[in-house]
Order: structure tokens, then C-alpha cells, then sequence
């Protein structure tokens, strides 16, 4: 007779993905009777059940919309429709095309080595190294593509911290000499110096690429371009209280980088205390390290090999931090922005100036074969231009898009049908806290659920809801809506919490409590640090003083 658990993995596991699909729609069936609030909750658990389970693709899940709501009587299709494309997947859009021109050109492994071979050889040194490396980019970069670019350098380095300089001698030795090392071990039952340097190289290389993920996590929250859940709160923030607020990308930015900048620097702390027995063995002797010189000249060498910039480089350079400056300086807040220039009725919003920047990178040559850049004697001939479409189509994360679309409809639903107000409450117990206390609790709360599914997904749920807790409670919507956006990319427990960290968990050959050990205390340290500047720069910034002055829906 089969046990339960031959059952299961034999029987229901291989089939969970179509039960889920086929019974989770029926068991949910009752809601639908029950009034608009109702029959909106029906789709947002239902796209909530899909999206954990990964039942359908994350992209088809966010499709839903445009059958189930106007099927259900809560948005047309042309309102559905006309959600999937707003100004903020626009500027997602101009972000991750520029941030592809740089992938492209080789900068982002230009600027990786020159900050590692500034930081030095050390092991603690080099780890803050690749921190800072991988939030930097992730501000402008997903990170998932940093991770990635980042996984093969951090290989690379600790291969080289380890590798033996005696192999190069001995050649076609090298086989017998690890033949040699296994008789050895197997004569005296003691690891040989190649063993234990092959461990201890192991050990560190765990700490390095948990802490190149998380500093991916924590560098995207940084900018609104930076991962998808704050161009989804973008989105949601503007749709309900319109886009004179207050916030725009200098704002963010002034909340957002001080949260990355000291989240990443005591992530790195933690990191030596929780790694400080692997990072203490690199010091003993015959740990198998490789003289620091010798180290640092392996790594020179990478980034010689290079070359100097090339035009490319400096061309993708110039219009990326073109884009960046026009961004902040738009309308920063604290002074006039060039906006203020034009004297018009309309705004010139970030998706204008994220295209058009984008339309000079598909005009613009790779080469600079022209006019008087062209060498004496040489021939004209036309050059391709920085981006073409090909290369764009083929990697822009085209399903993030949809992903973004499906939480605005969620969003906009949830508000026309009343849900979200619902939802609020039910929780109208919590506006009996101090407002510190409901803020830690929002963020423990998301940065738990944040852990089993997509950031982007959870951000899309809560959101709309945390915006009526916030109506109920009467604070200002930043102040609760913003931490919010912030934890839904605090995944630092799991593998399965960010693309990133299940790269770094397969290509690190890590175990589950690897991660877990470390993620637990991150949480703890990443919410109190966010909560901490919402109440000193936050305050500074959006006036959330202890009465918290509200925004008025329009």
C-alpha cells in the first residue's frame, strides 16, 4: 500500500500546476455573487494563487485582467487595455534599453574590475568591493542582468585568490599530482593542503555571491527605474493621488540611496561576523592563497585586456548619465527644475525624456567614421548605431511590462470596485497604533510574503490597500506606501525570493540554511534602516510630521 508521500510525489506533484489551474478558479466561484468588492477579490486571489504557485507564466497570470474584469462587470476592455501601457512602463521601458546599451558595450565589466582592483586583495575588502559594484549598477540596472555579469567575475577572483601558481609548472603533472593528493587521503585519512585550499575557497566564495545578490536587492530600490516594484508604485501613486505630489525621481532617490548606501554597508558587516571563521582561515598558511601581488596582477591584467574606452563605451556613457541628469534635474523639489522652462499647459513627464534619449541611442553611430572624425586617407562607410531593435527585442524583459500592466489593472479595480477600501477596514484597527508601530508592521508583513513570490506581483497586491489603511489611519500615503515598495524587494531568505538569489544559490552549490542564516538577520536590519529614514529624510522631505498630512484622491 503507498504511504501519503509516495502518493503525492508520484500521483499529485507531477499534476499540482493543473490542479491548481482547474480547481482554484471553482473553489473561488462563490465570490463572484457577492457585489463588485467581491467579485474584484475573486480576481485578485485568484492572479494572487497563480502568481505563488507559478501555475501560468508570470506574464500570462497578468493577462487575466482583460478577460476577468469586464466578464465580471468592473472595468471595459478598453479601460483594462489602456492600463497596460502608462508612463511608467514607459520609462521602464527607456531605463532597461539604455541599461542594455551598456551590457552591450562591455562598460558595466570595465567599471566592475576598476572598482575591485581599487578596493585591493584582501577577501573582507574585496567582498565590499563587489557590493558596491553590484548596487551601483542595480540602480540603473536590473538585477538579475548585474548578478549575472557579476557571478563569473566573482569565479574568476576567488579562483585566482586560490589558484596554485605551481600548476603552471607542472603541466601534464598536474593530473598525477592530483592523483598523488587522493592516495594521500586516502593512506593517512588527513585532507591535503590542495584539499583544504580547495574547501576554504568554497567557503569564501559562498559570502561573496550572497552578498553580490543582496546588494543587487538593495541597489534596486535606489532609483524608480531600479527593479520593478517602484515603477509599479510609481504607477499605482500616480493613478491614485495624480502627479503633483511631491515625488519624482530626485525625491525617490534622496530616500532611496541613503537606504541602499547603509543597508549595503551593514549588510557587509554582517556578512564578516556571520562568514568570520572562513574569512580567518585565508590568513593561515597553508590555506593555499596566492601571494596579494600576484592576485592583483591577474586581475589588472582582466581589465587590460580591455583596451582603453572605446567610443562606444563613451557614447553610452555620455547618454545614460544624460538620461540620469535629466531625471533629477526635472523637477528635483528643493529648486527649479528645466521643466519650469517651459511655460506650458501639459508636463513633460519621465517617460518623454527616458524616449527621447532612447531615439538618440538608435540614431547615433557606434563608430566614429564621420565627418571629422574620420582618420586622413580613410574611406567613409556607415556605422550601425549604438542600439539597433534586433538586439533590443531579443533582451528586453518583455514579461515585466505585462507583470507592471496586471498590478495597474489590479490597482484601478480594486479602487473602482470598492475592495481596497474594504480591505482597509477590516484593518481600521491598526489606526489605533502609533504610526511607527504600523510602520513596522506593513514592512515585517510584506518583506515576509516578498520571500514566495515576485516582488513586482506583491507590490501590484498591497499596494492599493496599504493606500486606503493610510486614508483610514490618516497618515500620508508616502509614508506607509513607500517602506512598502522597499520590502517588496527585501527577499533575502530564500532562493526562490529574486532571480538573483536563485543564481547565486545554484552557482554557489549553497545550502538552504546559507541563505536563510543570513536573509533573517538582513530583514531585521534592512527594515529598521528604512524605517529610521522615513522618519528622519522622509520627514525632511514629504513634511510627514506626527499628524501626517494627507493627500487628497482625485
Amino acid at each position: 500500500m503507498l504511504s501519503c508521500k509516495t502518493f503525492f510525489q508520484t500521483y499529485v506533484s507531477p499534476k499540482m500546476k493543473t490542479l491548481v489551474i482547474v480547481l482554484t478558479p471553482l473553489l473561488l466561484l462563490p465570490l463572484i455573487f457577492n457585489g463588485a468588492e467581491a467579485r474584484a477579490g475573486y480576481c485578485v486571489l485568484l492572479m494572487t494563487i497563480f502568481w505563488l504557485t507559478s501555475a501560468l507564466p508570470e506574464a500570462v497570470t497578468s493577462l487575466l485582467p482583460i478577460v476577468l474584469f469586464p466578464l465580471l462587470d468592473i472595468l471595459s476592455t478598453s479601460e483594462v487595455c489602456a492600463l497596460y501601457i502608462k508612463q511608467s512602463n514607459i520609462v521602464f521601458f527607456g531605463g532597461v534599453v539604455l541599461a542594455l546599451g551598456v551590457e552591450r558595450s562591455n562598460l558595466h565589466r570595465r567599471i566592475a574590475l576598476r572598482v575591485i582592483l581599487t578596493f585591493g586583495t584582501n577577501p573582507r575588502w574585496l567582498m565590499l568591493g563587489f557590493m558596491s559594484v553590484s548596487m551601483s549598477l542595480s540602480l540603473w540596472i536590473s538585477n538579475s542582468g548585474v548578478t549575472a555579469m557579476l557571478i563569473p567575475i566573482v569565479n574568476a577572483v576567488v579562483d585566482e585568490l586560490f589558484h596554485d601558481s605551481m600548476d603552471v609548472e607542472m603541466g601534464a603533472n598536474s593530473l598525477a599530482s592530483q592523483h598523488s593528493s587522493i592516495v594521500t587521503l586516502q593512506e593517512t585519512g588527513q585532507p591535503t593542503k590542495q584539499c583544504r585550499s580547495n574547501d576554504i575557497k568554497q567557503k569564501v566564495k559562498v559570502p561573496f555571491l550572497i552578498a553580490v545578490s543582496y546588494a543587487a536587492s538593495l541597489g534596486g530600490t535606489g532609483t524608480l527605474i531600479g527593479s520593478g516594484a517602484p515603477l509599479a508604485f510609481k504607477g499605482i501613486f500616480e493613478d491614485l493621488y495624480g502627479s503633483d505630489t511631491g515625488l519624482s525621481f530626485a525625491t525617490w532617490m534622496a530616500i532611496g540611496v541613503p537606504v541602499a548606501l547603509i543597508t549595503t554597508l551593514l549588510a557587509w558587516i554582517w556578512l564578516q561576523v556571520l562568514f568570520a571563521a572562513d574569512f580567518k582561515s585565508t590568513a593561515n598558511d597553508d590555506c593555499g592563497m596566492r601571494n596579494k601581488e600576484d592576485i592583483k596582477s591577474s586581475i589588472r591584467n582582466q581589465y587590460t585586456e580591455l583596451g582603453p574606452m572605446t567610443y562606444y563605451e563613451k557614447s553610452i556613457l555620455f547618454l545614460f548619465g544624460l538620461l540620469i541628469v535629466l531625471w533629477v534635474s526635472k523637477d528635483p523639489q528643493f529648486m527649479p527644475g528645466w521643466e519650469d522652462l517651459f511655460h506650458q499647459e501639459n508636463r513633460i513627464g519621465d517617460g518623454t525624456v527616458a524616449i527621447a534619449v532612447v531615439v538618440l541611442a538608435f540614431i547615433l553611430p557606434s563608430e566614429p567614421n564621420f565627418l571629422c572624425f574620420r582618420k586622413a586617407g580613410e574611406e567613409s562607410s556607415s556605422s550601425p548605431a549604438l542600439l539597433e531593435w534586433s538586439y533590443v527585442q531579443r533582451k528586453f524583459p518583455w514579461s515585466v511590462l505585462l507583470l507592471l500592466g496586471g498590478g495597474y489593472a489590479i490597482s484601478d479595480a480594486s479602487k473602482v470596485s470598492g475592495l481596497s477600501v474594504l480591505l482597509a477596514n477590516y484593518l481600521s484597527s491598526l489606526a489605533t497604533l502609533p504610526p511607527f508601530a504600523v510602520l513596522l508592521i506593513m514592512c515585517f508583513l510584506t518583506s515576509a510574503i516578498t520571500e514566495i513570490a515576485s516582488n513586482t506581483a506583491i507590490a501590484s497586491i498591497l499596494l492599493p490597500i496599504v493606500a486606503q489603511i493610510t486614508e483610514v489611519a490618516k497618515l500620508n500615503p508616502l509614508y506607509l506606501m513607500m517602506p512598502v515598495t522597499f520590502s517588496c524587494c527585501h527577499a533575502f531568505m530564500l532562493p526562490v525570493g529574486t532571480p538573483s538569489n536563485a543564481m547565486v544559490f545554484s552557482a554557489g552549490k549553497m545550502k538552504p540554511g546559507d541563505m536563510m542564516k543570513a536573509g533573517a538577520v538582513m530583514k531585521i536590519i534592512s527594515i529598521f534602516v528604512l524605517c529610521s529614514i522615513m522618519e528622519t529624510v522622509g520627514v525632511a522631505i514629504f513634511g510627514l510630521s506626527n499628524s501626517q498630512q494627507s493627500i487628497c484622491i482625485e
